[in-house]
């Protein structure tokens, strides 16, 4: 992200899969160019990191936000813990891009998640960070359902580009779902 971004500028990284994002939290733990905010199942669930103590060190102290949660979270729930927490951050950190991990596996039905969300309370997420007009990377993340994953991306990829009308963004979520089941296809 360093490279992505260039020198000077803040990013923050935005991970609303249904696992913590360890990894991107542990590269970025010593730095306040990078700041991480997970919102994840927490307690006796992979990868079993995530406290809302781990704040970063050093130079990243309070640079990264975990937000655990439990299991059922629906998308009434997300939406009152997602946009007051993520205005704060906006408003405090004033970064320069936001990237948004999206991981279908926080949604319902999900053969590993254990949340309850829908694909347009998923999608809140996205279109909430897009009100801020700030330069958005989405990445996809995990997922064990294939139609879950599908139909996220279906839905989602509007959002994405802009794209209001239902023939476009059918056709972009068209082109994402024959995507993923050719990826998925290949792993049989």
């Amino acid at each position: 992200m360093h490279v992505f971004f260039g020198d000077g500028q803040r990013v923050l990284y935005i991970d609303i899969d249904v696992h913590h994002g360890d990894g991107v939290e542990e590269a970025f733990y010593t730095t306040d160019r990078v700041m991480t905010v997970s919102f994840h199942k927490f307690g006796d669930f992979f990868p079993g990191t995530g406290h809302m103590k781990d704040t970063g060190v050093g130079a990243g102290k309070n640079y990264s936000l975990n937000v655990p949660l439990n299991d059922g979270l629906d998308d009434e729930t997300f939406r009152g813990l997602f946009r007051p927490i993520i205005q704060k951050v906006m408003d405090v950190y004033q970064p320069d891009a936001v990237v948004l991990q999206c991981g279908a596996d926080s949604l319902s039905g999900d053969r590993l998640g254990c949340f309850n969300l829908t694909v347009k309370g998923h999608a809140d997420c996205l279109r909430f960070l897009r009100s801020f007009n700030v330069p958005l990377m989405v990445l996809g993340g995990g997922g064990y359902t294939v139609r879950n994953v599908a139909r996220c991306w279906c839905y989602e990829v509007p959002f994405c580009t802009h794209l209001n009308g239902i023939v476009n963004g059918f056709c972009y979520g068209l082109i994402m779902i024959l995507i993923y089941y050719h990826f998925a296809l290949s792993l049989l």
